[in-house]
């Protein structure tokens, strides 16, 4: 399950890194591709980078935790934007879902009952805390560094 985990990370960061910077919303030198590659090779050079940070700043123990406690926000902005499209008008979905506005809620207080135990936890709080501040103030950061760029 680590090394699926691992493999997934390792193939779509450097993408989402490049994609990022080639909307313009990461440094545009993170989109270059390599000559004759045609990778993008300073995208993985970057979430090497980090991975080796990672791995050398934290035990095996802490970068699940970390893994997941920044995947869960991710998670929950998905499930809720659900309600916001679909109060869109003409807005019809291509799938339907059993209980439809019962089955998301209980996603979303899951998510939020797990988040608030790793908070309460003492071996946890401030790991979490400083993982979802990281989290929070990638929009704020990205408004800063990148004024002009307005979201789709």
């Amino acid at each position: 399950s680590t090394f699926g985990a691992l493999n997934a990370v390792l193939m779509t960061s450097p993408r989402i890194f490049f994609a990022m910077a080639d909307d313009g919303v990461l440094f545009k030198p993170v989109a270059k591709i390599h000559p004759s590659w045609q990778t993008p090779y300073v995208a993985i050079g970057l979430a090497s980078v980090l991975g080796i940070a990672f791995v050398m700043l934290r035990d095996f123990e802490q970068l699940a935790d970390l893994f997941v406690t920044a995947s869960i926000p991710t998670y929950m902005l998905s499930i809720a934007a659900v309600y916001r499209l679909r109060q869109r008008p003409g807005y019809a979905p291509p799938v339907r879902v059993p209980f439809y506005p019962v089955v998301p809620a209980l996603f979303l207080l899951a998510t939020v009952f797990l988040l608030g135990n790793a908070i309460l936890d003492p071996a946890t709080r401030w790991g979490t805390l400083g993982v979802l501040a990281v989290v929070a103030a990638g929009a704020p950061v990205c408004r800063i560094a990148f004024p002009d760029r307005r979201p789709a």
